[in-house]
This record gives structure tokens, sequence and C-alpha cells, in this order.
């Protein structure tokens, strides 16, 4: 990502104890980590604690930070997947081993409130999004969602920029093809309400 450099800078000076980089480190990412979170769960108050929870990691990890084996963006976006993947193992106990690797899991009644304002849209849009597969859906968010170029995106999933953008093709022409195109345009249009 454009901020990399400076993040990997401002990593540097936090492992050395200076608490502003860290604050300047928190301000670069806490809004988009939030929305990354939120985009999942679509809960604001499970998307800040898992923010807070994030940051937490960030702040214990950074010793463990090198930047020969990969950008910040990646590393941060990682820690981010993992406490994802956390929270919906542990409300889930009865999923298995393949479900629970998916990073997306959908909301539903039994584990999730939706926000209000996201749930008429979420509602039409879940049966096509589930049709996806975990990793179209999370390229497919990333990019419409997150709004991230497919050079982060593909740094982050360890893919290259191409398979990204092919992945996105081929996820964009199932949903074309199974979605009404008022739907399908809502969904590339305007991306839930991060609260």
């Amino acid at each position: 990502m454009e901020n990399d450099d400076e993040a990997e800078r401002l990593a540097a000076h936090s492992r050395m104890g200076d608490r502003e980089a860290f604050g300047r480190l928190y301000d670069l990412y806490a809004r988009r980590i939030y929305a990354y979170l939120y985009y999942r769960c679509l809960d604001r108050e499970c998307a800040e604690d898992l923010s807070g929870a994030v940051f937490l990691r960030v702040l214990e990890g950074l010793d463990g930070f090198r930047p020969e084996l990969g950008c910040f963006s990646k590393w941060i976006y990682g820690i981010a997947r993992n406490a994802l993947r956390d929270h919906f193992r542990s409300r889930s106990r009865t999923v298995s081993l393949d479900e629970a690797s998916d990073l997306w899991d959908l909301p539903d009644e039994r584990g999730h409130e939706i926000e209000a304002e996201n749930r008429d849209l979420w509602e039409r849009l879940k049966p096509h999004l589930a049709g996806l597969s975990p990793e179209q859906r999370e390229i497919i968010i990333l990019r419409t969602w997150d709004e991230l170029p497919y050079k982060d995106i593909a740094t982050m999933l360890g893919k290259t920029e191409s398979a990204c953008k092919m992945a996105y093709s081929r996820a964009l022409s199932l949903l074309r093809e199974a979605m009404p195109l008022s739907l399908l345009l809502a969904f590339l249009a305007a991306r839930p309400y991060v609260a």
C-alpha cells in the first residue's frame, strides 16, 4: 500500500518505545482496519472490539514484524484476518474446520445483530455472496467495499495481481448472472455504512 514505507518507519520507532510513532501508526490504519472488520461482521460493537484486539496484537507483536518478509499492510491485515477468524471460531464451536477457515462467515440471527442501516442490503446480498468461494468473496469485498487496489490485495493474499484480477472478474460474472441488475449495482455502488 502507498503508506507502507511510512508505516515501516513508524513501526521501527514504535519498537524503540516511541509512543507518538505508534499513535501515528494507529491513525494511519485504524479506520481501514475497522472498516475491513465491519464489512465482514456488519456489527459495530464486534468491529470495535476486534479493532481494539488487532491493535493490541500489533503493539505486542511489533518486535516480530520484519519488513524483509513482507510489507506492513500485509502484516496488519493478516492480524485482522486472524482476529476475525478467532472471533468466528469462538462464536460457533460446531463449525467444521473447512467452514472455520472461511474468513467471512455470513452473519445470521444466532450470531450477530446486523446494523439496521445494512439489514435490507445484507439480506438481499447474502444468498448471492454465499454462492461465491471464500477466496472470491474476500477478493470482491476487498476490492469493492474496502476499495483496495489489486496490487494491495495480491500482497495481502500472497497471490499475483493478475490472479486477483481474474478472481474478481470471475466472481463479478457469477454475481452478474445470479443477481438482479439493480442489486448488483447497489452492491458495487454502496458499501454498508461504517458506523
